[in-house]
């Protein structure tokens, strides 16, 4: 990757200009290679993934300046005590800026954070404007507030985003090695939670990301994809609930995890038998078909099935909450 001009040649550039495509030993350290910070980054991604805080907030955070090292790691400091003192609590990935043209790699940073915050956009943006004011002029440095895109998937489809997993050879920009950290978090006790919000343990995080990989590796041998039929529809009578409800309670969740997963274009995982009316004709009646995934999903939000829970997550990118 060609880099830009250094604004300052005083200060060493903060980034590789060349980082190796794969290396002996990757997980030593997610500066060694490309292939070292896709690992790094799959395991932020699985401890995000199993965390139970939902952030409703992107937070992005330009510094405008060249600075060193140094300068960058004690300015976070004061930032970060700042930022906890006000409540914020926030996953924060640090990142190399890239120029106009999002091209080529510049030597300055910005931050990303997600946070859970029960404060409007605008009291955000204000806040950590003042907060970061207090150690650098507004002419040093940009806040920008974003909100979580629901049709992209929300948080769960942020999150590949949020750790560059997905960057081809040569798109993620590798600090130096012995270089900055690339994430933080303000407030961990209140970021690393169970779904209920009480407080975890990485340990604990890591346990059930053992979990989460078990279940995908036993859950993708058992994928079936089932045709359902789109017929075009006509007339359609209101649905009968009681009669709905009586059908899905003769059905085990395993069975209903496969009709929902089917009717929503993806595998079954149950080997679950499916009837004529599901496979052939419900797709031409939308009301009763919104009625039965509704129904099959509030029936599912109790399953004590923890392979369901996990399938949610990795086929439905939605994290159940009990």
């Amino acid at each position: 990757m060609t880099s830009a001009e250094p604004e300052n040649p005083e200060i060493e550039l903060l980034y590789q200009t060349r980082p190796r495509k794969s290396c002996k030993f990757p997980l030593k350290s997610k500066t060694a290679s490309l292939q070292s910070y896709r690992l790094d980054a799959l395991h932020e991604y699985g401890k995000l993934k199993v965390n139970g805080t939902i952030p409703n907030h992107i937070i992005l955070l330009n510094y405008l300046i060249e600075l060193p090292k140094k300068d960058i790691q004690a300015l976070w400091r004061k930032h970060a005590r700042r930022l906890k003192r006000a409540g914020i609590v926030a996953r924060v990935a640090v990142e190399i800026t890239r120029d106009e043209w999002k091209q080529r790699p510049v030597n300055r940073v910005h931050y990303h954070f997600v946070a859970k915050d029960d404060r409007t956009p605008d009291e955000l943006q204000e806040l950590f404007e003042a907060l970061f004011g207090l150690e650098m002029p507004r002419s040093a440095f940009k806040v920008h507030h974003f909100s979580f895109d629901d049709q992209l998937g929300g948080w769960q489809g942020y999150i590949a985003y949020f750790v560059k997993l997905y960057g081809k050879d040569g798109e993620n920009i590798l600090f130096r090695k012995r270089g900055l950290r690339k994430y933080y978090t303000i407030n961990e006790e209140k970021w690393w939670t169970y779904p209920d919000g009480t407080s975890r343990t990485i340990e604990s995080i890591k346990e059930e990301m053992g979990r989460y990989a078990s279940a995908k590796k036993r859950l993708k041998q058992s994928e079936q994809f089932i045709e359902v039929k789109h017929p075009s529809g006509g007339w359609e009578y209101p649905t009968d609930h009681i009669k709905l409800q009586v059908l899905l309670d003769k059905q085990t969740d395993e069975t209903l995890y496969d009709w929902l997963s089917a009717l929503q274009g993806k595998p079954a995982l149950f080997r679950s038998r499916f009837p004529k009316w599901l496979r052939e004709t419900i797709r031409s009646q939308p009301l009763k078909t919104e009625d039965l995934l509704d129904a099959i999903y509030i029936r599912l939000r109790e399953t004590h099935n923890p392979l369901i829970l996990f399938a949610f997550e990795i086929y439905h990118n939605h994290k159940i909450v009990q």
